[in-house]
C-alpha cells in the first residue's frame, strides 16, 4: 500500500488531467471574480486559462513534451508538472518526518475508512465539476430511481432536450475506475452531450468499489439498461433506439451491458458510445506487451500505475483480468456489436487498446466511427473548461453520436 495522501492524489489521477490550453472562443470569458464566485479550483482553472502560452511555456522550463508523435496540450504539461512537483515536496516531508526516529505506522487503506473514502470521492467529484464546462439548460432534467435485482435503489438522472416527439436514448455510466464518480461529478457534461447529439440520457449512479466489488457496477449498468427499455414509452423516449455509453470504466461497463443482453435473449443496446474506454484490464505488465500506449503512457500523465493496480486488487480481487467481462477485447464477440463510437485521447495508456477495438469492429462488419485527440490526456470530458481542445473534442464526439443515431434503423418491437 502506499501513503494515504498519495493515493488520494493517484485516485485522483482522472480529475487531475482536467487542465488545458485556451479558453474556447464561444465560450464566456473567465473572470477571477466569477470563478472566486464558485470554489478555489474554479479559480485556479480561470487563472491558468488567462495566463499566455509564453508564461505556461516558460513555467514548464521552456519546452514542449513530445512523444509518439504527439504534443501534449500546454497547459496539461503545466498542470502534471504542478502535480510531479506536489508529490515530490510531500515525499520530502515524509522522509524529514522518518528522519526524526518515530516509529513508523503501517499505512492504511484509505478506502478501509468511510470517512476517508467519502472525502476522496468528494475531492474527485468536486474537481471534475469544477474543471468541466457547465452544460445548457434542457427542457426537462429529473432524477428517479431503479430498483436493482437485489432490491437496492440505483439513482438515475434523465437529461431531455428541446425536441418533439419520441427520443432515441442513451443510458450512461460515468467513469472514476469504479471507486469515484456519480451523476453530480458528470451532471454538466451530460447536458451537453444531450443537447448536441439530440438525445435523451439516463445517468446511472452505479454502486462502487471497494465496498461493491464486481460485479455489483456491471449489475447495476445492466439493470437500468433493461429499466431503461421497460420505461421508454412513460419517458417519451424511442424503444427502438437505446443505446449504452460511458466514459473509462462506464465505457467498459457498456460493452459488457451489450455482451450479456445479447447473450440473454433480452432487448439490447442499438448503438455503443465509448469514450477512452477501459477494454482491456490486464495488469499493466501484460498491457505494455501488447501496447505502445501503455508503454510510453502510465507514468506521469494522469492515469498512474498504483492507481492502475490498486483498481485491479479491490475491484476485481483475486480475478483473471482476462476473462471477457473485465477485459472485453478478449471477447471474441465483435461481430454481435452494435454501431459504436468510439474516442480515444492521445496521451492515454488506453489509446492503443481502444484503438485494437474500433479495428476489431470495422473488421467483423461493424459501422464504427473512431475519433482520437492527440493533444488529450485520459479524462479529457473532464477538461473542458479551461481546455480547447477537450472543449472541441467534447463538442464533435457529441455531434458525431447523434449522426450515428439519427442513422440507426428503427426496429420493430
Amino acid at each position: 500500500m502506499f501513503h494515504r495522501q498519495s493515493f488520494a492524489i493517484s485516485a485522483l489521477a482522472l480529475a487531475i488531467s482536467a487542465c488545458g490550453q485556451d479558453k474556447p472562443a464561444d465560450a464566456p470569458a473567465a473572470t477571477a471574480d466569477s470563478a472566486a464566485t464558485a470554489d478555489p479550483e474554479a479559480l485556479k482553472i480561470a487563472e491558468l486559462a488567462a495566463r499566455p502560452d509564453s508564461w505556461v511555456l516558460e513555467q514548464v522550463g521552456g519546452k514542449r513534451i513530445v512523444m509518439d508523435g504527439q504534443t501534449l496540450d500546454l497547459r496539461m504539461q503545466y498542470l502534471f508538472h504542478e502535480g510531479r512537483e506536489a508529490a515530490a515536496k510531500e515525499a520530502e516531508e515524509a522522509k524529514a518526518k522518518e528522519a526524526q526516529a518515530e516509529p513508523k505506522q503501517p499505512e492504511a487503506d484509505p478506502f478501509d475508512d468511510p470517512a476517508s473514502a467519502a472525502a476522496i470521492r468528494q475531492g474527485a467529484n468536486q474537481q471534475w465539476i469544477s474543471r468541466t464546462r457547465p452544460g445548457p439548460d434542457l427542457a426537462s432534467v429529473s432524477d428517479e430511481t431503479v430498483t436493482a435485482r437485489d432490491g437496492k435503489l440505483i439513482p438515475v438522472r434523465i437529461y431531455r432536450p428541446e425536441a418533439a416527439g419520441a427520443l432515441p436514448i442513451l443510458v450512461y455510466y460515468h467513469g472514476g475506475g469504479w471507486l469515484f464518480g456519480n451523476i453530480e461529478a458528470v451532471d454538466r457534461s451530460m447536458r451537453r452531450l444531450a443537447d448536441e447529439a439530440g438525445v435523451m440520457i439516463i445517468s446511472t449512479d452505479y454502486r462502487l468499489a471497494p465496498e461493491n466489488p464486481y460485479p455489483a457496477s456491471w449489475n447495476d449498468a445492466e439493470d437500468a439498461f433493461d429499466w431503461a427499455v421497460a420505461n421508454a414509452d412513460r419517458l417519451q423516449g424511442d424503444a427502438s433506439r437505446i443505446c449504452v455509453g460511458g466514459d473509462s470504466a462506464g465505457g467498459n461497463m457498456s460493452v459488457v451491458v451489450t455482451a450479456r443482453t445479447r447473450k440473454a435473449g433480452k432487448p439490447s443496446p442499438a448503438c455503443q458510445l465509448l469514450y477512452y474506454a477501459a477494454v482491456d484490464n490486464r495488469s499493466v505488465a501484460d498491457m505494455r506487451v501488447h501496447y505502445v500506449s501503455s508503454r510510453l503512457f502510465w507514468e506521469g500523465f494522469g492515469l498512474d500505475v498504483p492507481f492502475t493496480d490498486y483498481v485491479h486488487r479491490k475491484v476485481f480481487p483475486g480475478m483473471d483480468l482476462s476473462q471477457p467481462e473485465i477485459s472485453p477485447i478478449l471477447a471474441g464477440n465483435f461481430a454481435k456489436m452494435p454501431p459504436t463510437l468510439v474516442a480515444a485521447a492521445g496521451f492515454d495508456p488506453l489509446r492503443d487498446s481502444d484503438r485494437a477495438y474500433a479495428d476489431a469492429l470495422k473488421k467483423a462488419g461493424v459501422p464504427t466511427v473512431y475519433l482520437e485527440y492527440s493533444a488529450l490526456p485520459h479524462g479529457f470530458l473532464q477538461q473542458t473548461a479551461v481546455t480547447k481542445e477537450a472543449d472541441r473534442a467534447a463538442g464533435e464526439t457529441a455531434r458525431e453520436f447523434g449522426k450515428l443515431v439519427k442513422g440507426l434503423r428503427p426496429q420493430g418491437r
